[in-house]
């Protein structure tokens, strides 16, 4: 038995299948990852086909089948495109690490909807803003980080149970978790953070709007964050749309 759904949704990517269909996956409001049929999108007539284009937003109204993964598109209308972000080089990268994330990172049919509603923002900030498309990236990263369950905490040592205040250096063990600097002494470090870099962190992973910052400082905190993702989820080999020149 088949359930009718109508959801909205993020398109992560779209394959052919046959000789007119094809097989888009998408992120959901309502149902997490999930993957469509859509009968006749390979058409030239289809509007369905130039819709499910990757990081539209989305409502797809479909069959949802309770014992198969892959389920019957009826019908899919477009909500929001990103015309400025397909234009500049920049935004399109680091908007494609955000659809990167959302489709090698998350679970199929987990609902969701804090992290789908921060992707949509986040899309449509890096579309219509002036900031630099890097430093919201680098925000979105930590906020995704977060909501699949691997938070980057900021606050305390983790080996004296010490509060870290701005202004100070610190040091990151995968294992151990942040330390302060008299702590991280004589331990491994994975990362270390001057008192520049250590405040770029905090301001960061908090709510601030007007951040001052050096690229090759987002750089290093954006490979860092990689890296930390990767010791945490081994099939995680880093963000491939980041090596888009």
């Amino acid at each position: 038995m088949s359930d009718i759904i109508k959801t909205r949704a993020i398109v992560l990517r779209k394959i052919d299948f046959g000789d007119t269909s094809r097989i888009a996956h998408f992120f959901t409001e309502d149902f997490g990852k999930l993957s469509l049929m859509i009968k006749g999108a390979r058409s030239p007539k289809s509007k369905i086909g130039l819709i499910i284009d990757t990081m539209n937003i989305v409502e797809v109204v479909f069959y949802k089948k309770e014992t198969s993964d892959l389920h019957l598109a009826n019908q899919v209308d477009l909500l929001q495109h990103f015309p400025n972000t397909r234009d500049d080089l920049d935004k399109y990268k680091y908007a494609l690490a955000i659809v990167e994330l959302l489709s090698v990172l998350t679970v199929e049919n987990e609902q969701h909807k804090k992290l789908f509603e921060g992707s949509v923002k986040m899309l449509s900030l890096i579309n219509s803003s002036d900031e630099n498309p890097k430093i919201l990236f680098t925000k979105f990263l930590f906020f995704f980080i977060k909501e699949i369950g691997y938070e980057f905490q900021l606050e305390h040592c983790n080996v004296c149970n010490r509060k870290i205040q701005p202004g100070r250096s610190a040091s990151y063990n995968y294992e151990t978790g942040l330390m302060c600097s008299d702590c991280s002494e004589d331990r491994l470090t994975n990362f270390n953070f001057n008192e520049e870099l250590f405040n770029l962190l905090i301001c960061l992973n908090s709510k601030k709007n007007e951040i001052i910052y050096k690229q090759k400082d987002l750089d290093q905190i954006i490979i860092m964050l990689e890296k930390f993702l990767s010791y945490h989820v081994i099939e995680f080999k880093g963000i491939k749309s980041l090596r888009l020149t």
